[in-house]
């Protein structure tokens, strides 16, 4: 009968898997409590929300109602809820690609040191330390036509008719944008220099002995490499936005009519105000579903365009 020995060196396969786990054991104690708030705080929320939906959930009832998918089939039938869809999704592509575009440029001007450089770096990303409810409180001065700063300019400086601004809903919704805009610019801007600082110099200077003007330059080096970085901005642009609630909420009051109602803001109102939490849930399963879709589309199609 013989006896194989390992040598101390030269561990079993079983054995190295337990040892890579006890070595891992630390990182996964360090990620843990991560996971625990992901589960509690979204996680479950989301599946506890998908519950309710198909209940006429009474708050104050301990026997709820099932009443499976009727809820939804509701849904596909009210007008009020796709039009605020509508006027959600309308908000954030304006929002979003003006925010990306408009961030985009100015880092590209800001990414190199220069007099002045950090002062306008920080008055860009200033207001997004404001509020929400400072922010509606500046959108109604700026936006009201009464005591408005902007009517006062149009009225007084150009000698111009006063605009409902508000009031219009051809020009509520931009309105909204532009003061949305003004607020959360800053956060990509920043985003982007870092990203533009990843790009190595040595390219630029390569297109610039090839002759390559600012506009090639731009096109052929630095928006190929800058995409990784526009993935994220444009995701989490997309994802903020599509949440919208103080702004419409605050400025505008989703008016005229429901030309500025958000989806969030009509979920809001669904439960707390008409107290059809049942109905309310579906609205915000819809609304979950609509934003993993197309988050996993625009992984998708930028991915493809992505040069890492």
């Amino acid at each position: 009968m013989t006896t194989s020995t390992l040598s101390p060196g030269k561990l079993s396969p079983a054995a190295r898997r337990r040892k890579t786990l006890l070595d891992q054991l630390p990182n996964y104690l360090f990620v843990l409590p991560h996971f625990f708030f992901f589960a509690v705080f979204l996680l479950y929320p989301i599946f506890r929300g998908a519950q309710i939906s198909l209940f006429d959930w009474k708050i104050m009832l301990k026997d709820q109602n099932f009443i499976g998918i009727a809820n939804y089939e509701a849904l596909l039938k009210d007008k009020i809820f796709w039009q605020a869809l509508s006027n959600t999704t309308y908000f954030m592509a304006l929002t979003v690609v003006i925010n990306v575009v408009l961030a985009l440029m100015v880092a590209t001007g800001l990414k190199h040191s220069f007099i002045g450089g950090d002062f306008l770096r920080v008055l860009f990303y200033a207001p997004g330390i404001l509020s929400v409810s400072v922010l509606g409180i500046i959108g109604i001065r700026v936006w009201d036509t009464q005591i408005g700063i902007v009517n006062y300019v149009v009225t007084t400086l150009l000698h111009g008719p006063r605009i409902s601004w508000l009031g219009n809903p051809d020009i509520v919704i931009p309105s909204l944008s532009i003061t949305t805009v003004w607020w959360t610019f800053g956060f990509p801007m920043l985003v982007f220099i870092a990203g533009l600082h990843n790009i190595p110099e040595a390219l630029y200077e390569a297109a610039k002995i090839d002759g390559a003007g600012p506009l090639k330059t731009f096109r052929h080096i630095t928006l190929p490499l800058i995409m990784p970085t526009m993935l994220f901005v444009v995701v989490t642009q997309f994802i903020g936005h599509m949440q919208v609630f103080a702004q419409p909420y605050i400025i505008s009051g989703g008016g005229p009519g429901n030309s500025s109602r958000s989806a969030t803001m009509y979920l809001y109102e669904t439960a707390w105000k008409f107290f059809r939490f049942g109905y309310a849930s579906a609205v915000s399963v819809v609304l979950a579903a609509v934003m993993i879709v197309v988050t996993v589309i625009l992984f998708s199609i930028m991915r493809r365009r992505t040069d890492y």
